[in-house]
C-alpha cells in the first residue's frame, strides 16, 4: 500500500521532470547537420553542463572536437578498437527513427524513443497496443482509459513496466506517468553519468568513488572502496587492481582536452587496512574556471562512473 501511496503521490513531479528530459534545446536549431544529428542522438546522455557548453561552441570544428571528446570519456572499454556505447547508440538512434515514429515526429522526438534511447529494447515490444500483463498497473485503469490504445514495456531485468497510453487517438503515445514506476526518472538522469552495459541492470554496474581536485597543484585525489573492485591474482596470491582514469577538461578559453591514464595498483597490506584504494593524478589546469568530467573504470571488473567537477584555479 505504501508503494501505491508514493506512486500516485509522485507522478506529477515525475511528469515534469520527464518533460524536461525530452524537451530538446534551443541550442539545437542553431547547428550545423552533424552537429545537429549528434545532438539528437546523444542528448539524453549529456549533462546540463555538457549541453551548455556545446551549445555556446561557436563553429563546427570545434564542435566536432567536443563530439570526439564525449565519445572518448564514454569508451567502456578504452583499450580495444570499437567505442560499444557508441556503436550501441547509433544503433538504438537508427532503430527509433525506423520504427517508432508517431504522427509527423520522428522516433528520437517521441516518448517511446526516449525511453528505448535510454533503457534499450523492453523485455517484450509488439507493434500495436499490448495486452495488459496480469498482475500489472494497467488493471487499474479506468473505463474510459482502458478503450485508449496503451503499450506497456516490461524490462524484466530492471523488475518494472513503462507505460504509454495514446489519449487522443492519433497513435501518439505519451508516457503514462501515474503506472510507470518513479524509478524511471532515476534510470533516465543516471544516463547522463553512466555507460549503456548490455542487459544488466544500471544499478549493477557502476563504481561508487569519490573525487576532489587541489587545482593550483592540478591534482585529483581519488578514492574507491577497495570492497567494490575486482582483482587478478597472480601465482603467489597477489591482488592487483587496473584502473583506466579519463578526463575531460572544458577550459575557460572554450576549448576542450582530453587526458588519460592506466594505472595497475598493487593491494597493499595498508589499503586493505584502510579499506579505500587511494589514487592520485595530475592533470594541467589554466587559470580561471575548469570543468572537469572524470572517468574511473575498474577493467577487471568492467564497472565504471563518472563524476562532474568544477575547479578554479588562480
Amino acid at each position: 500500500m505504501k508503494h501505491r501511496d508514493r506512486t500516485v503521490l509522485a507522478w506529477p513531479t515525475l511528469f515534469l521532470a520527464l518533460f524536461a528530459l525530452a524537451v530538446p534545446t534551443a541550442a539545437a536549431a542553431k547547428l550545423d547537420p552533424d552537429s545537429e544529428e549528434f545532438f539528437r542522438m546523444a542528448r539524453h546522455f549529456m549533462t546540463r553542463d555538457e549541453e551548455k557548453a556545446f551549445g555556446n561552441l561557436a563553429s563546427p570544428e570545434l564542435r566536432r572536437e567536443f563530439i570526439d571528446a564525449f565519445w572518448e570519456i564514454r569508451d567502456p572499454s578504452p583499450g580495444s578498437e570499437e567505442n560499444e556505447f557508441r556503436a550501441e547508440l547509433e544503433e538504438r538512434f537508427e532503430f527509433v527513427n525506423r520504427y517508432l515514429r508517431e504522427a509527423n515526429r520522428p522516433g528520437w522526438d517521441t516518448a517511446r524513443g526516449m525511453v528505448y534511447m535510454v533503457l534499450g529494447p523492453p523485455s517484450i515490444m509488439n507493434a500495436g497496443t499490448t495486452p495488459y500483463p496480469s498482475g500489472s498497473p494497467m488493471s487499474q485503469l479506468s473505463d474510459m482509459e482502458a478503450g485508449k490504445g496503451v503499450i506497456v514495456w516490461p524490462y524484466q531485468n530492471l523488475n518494472f513496466y513503462v507505460i504509454f497510453i495514446d489519449r487522443q487517438g492519433y497513435g501518439v503515445y505519451e508516457l503514462d506517468m501515474q503506472r510507470t514506476a518513479p524509478r524511471l526518472l532515476d534510470l533516465l538522469k543516471s544516463a547522463k553519468t553512466r555507460f549503456i552495459h548490455g542487459d544488466k541492470g544500471a544499478e549493477e554496474r557502476i563504481l561508487e568513488f569519490t573525487a576532489r581536485i587541489e587545482p593550483e597543484r592540478g591534482l585529483v585525489l581519488i578514492s574507491i572502496p577497495v570492497k567494490d573492485l575486482r582483482y587478478e591474482i597472480d601465482a603467489d596470491g597477489r591482488y592487483t587492481a587496473r584502473i583506466h582514469l579519463a578526463a575531460n577538461l572544458y577550459l575557460p578559453d572554450g576549448s576542450i582536452l582530453t587526458h588519460k591514464d592506466n594505472r595497475r595498483i598493487a593491494l597493499d597490506p595498508e589499503t586493505q587496512d584502510k579499506g579505500r584504494l587511494a589514487i592520485e593524478w595530475t592533470i594541467p589546469l589554466k587559470k580561471g574556471k575548469t570543468q572537469v568530467d572524470l572517468l574511473v573504470l575498474d577493467q577487471v571488473g568492467g564497472v565504471s562512473n563518472r563524476r562532474l567537477l568544477t575547479v578554479k584555479k588562480k
